[in-house]
């Protein structure tokens, strides 16, 4: 993506943690709407500078933005259920 576009990151994002039937690692019950609240979560988060997130700097939509993006989603209390461990490691 040379020029950043929402839609296109979300979709990106989709393509792997959406359920669907060619999904890599999907996630239960995720939805476009979890997609974009990581993504404005991961912004704000990189936007405030907090130790904590230190190691976070957008990319513009690259493979480690979306792979932030998925842990933020995995931080959600809705997603408890799921496997952390083997999506983190696939």
């Amino acid at each position: 993506m040379n020029t950043f576009d929402l839609d296109e990151f979300i979709d990106y994002v989709w393509s792997f943690y959406g359920e669907h039937d060619d999904t890599l690692y999907p996630i239960q019950g995720l939805t476009k709407k979890d997609i974009y609240d990581g993504y404005v979560i991961y912004l704000d988060r990189i936007e405030k500078g907090d130790i904590e997130y230190s190691h976070y700097s957008w990319g513009d939509g690259d493979s480690v933005d979306r792979e932030h993006v998925r842990d933020i989603i995995l931080e959600n209390p809705k997603f408890d259920n799921i496997n952390r461990f083997s999506l983190l490691n696939q």
